[in-house]
This record gives C-alpha cells, structure tokens and sequence, in this order.
C-alpha cells in the first residue's frame, strides 16, 4: 500500500491505494487503450477548456514520460546517487508537437516502452533498486517512490481523458445522445 507522500507530486498515491506500483504500470497500457476506445476520433484533438490538454496530447505526453522515468530509473541503477535531469513537459509538448501525433502511434510507442521498460525493472538486483539518485527540484528518489508515481501519473492521466471526453460531450461537442 503507497500511503507516504510522493516527493514528486508531493501527495499521497490515493488513486493507486493498495494496488502494487508494478501491478498498476502493467494493467496501464490496456486501460488507456479501453479508455481511449470509447473517445470519438473527431474530439482527440480538441482541448476541453483553455490551458487543458487535448486527449491527443496526454496521450503523447503518458509516452514522453515513460521515456523520462525510465531515463531516471536507469541513471539510478548505473550511476547511484548521482544527478537525475528535469523536464520540461510544456516545452516536449511544444517541441514534439503532441497535437500533431497519431493517437494510435502516441499509444502503440507508449505501450511498447512501457513493456520494455518494465522488463529492464524486473532485471534489477535488491541493490540497485535499493539506490537513489537526487533531483534539483524533488531531491533523493529511490525507484520504489519512482515506480509509485510512475503509476499514478498513468490513473491520473487516464482520468484526465475521461474527463476531457465528459466536458466534450456535455457541451455538445461530442456525438448525439445514443452514438458514440
């Protein structure tokens, strides 16, 4: 059970409670795929409100994140208690033009490094995921506390698609009552 608070997104892991962070990061990539089944393919790229994400864009933006995490993640186990680089998630947006991205193409990428990501985990010694790194914003991250936000970030996300469509829907961008 994740109760301590995340030194990321600084709060407890409340949507993943007593699901294990591994058990979580691999059902994920089968959920945003039923999530995103039930998302008209016209409302994909439509923002639900000023300053909020298209789906498009959390989809491309769940991808880039898998990239980072794992990044982190590798760093740790090569180099402990070294430096671990930030991001800027508007700036990969920006620059990786994730409106622009095939949403089929955003979730095959997102689903295959997600596989490999979490066989390289599985490859870990008791050791090496028992090492840190440190972060200029978040300070010491072990992969434990990393894998728990890894997989809350996912239900967050997958979350905030599903009510993108609801606001979509509900203002009549979406299909007529009865269509999906």
């Amino acid at each position: 059970m994740t109760t301590a608070r995340c030194p990321m997104c600084r709060s407890a892991h409340t949507r993943l409670g007593s699901v294990r962070p591994l058990k979580a990061l691999r059902a994920a990539p089968g959920r945003l795929a039923r999530v995103l089944q039930r998302v008209p393919r016209r409302l994909v790229g439509r923002r639900p409100a000023r300053g909020e994400w298209a789906v498009s864009e959390v989809v491309s933006h769940l991808t880039d994140a898998e990239i980072a995490l794992a990044f982190r993640i590798r760093k740790i186990a090569a180099e402990p208690r070294g430096p671990l680089v930030a991001w800027d998630q508007e700036r990969w947006a920006d620059g990786g033009r994730y409106r622009r991205t095939p949403l089929r193409e955003a979730l095959a990428t997102f689903a295959a490094l997600r596989r490999s990501n979490l066989a390289y985990v599985s490859r870990l010694s008791s050791a090496q995921k028992l090492q840190h790194g440190r972060h200029p914003e978040y300070g010491r991250l072990t992969i434990p506390q990393m894998l728990a936000h890894w997989a809350e970030h996912d239900l967050n996300h997958i979350e905030q698609i599903r009510s993108a469509h609801r606001e979509l829907i509900g203002r009549g961008v979406g299909p007529r009552r009865g269509r999906t």
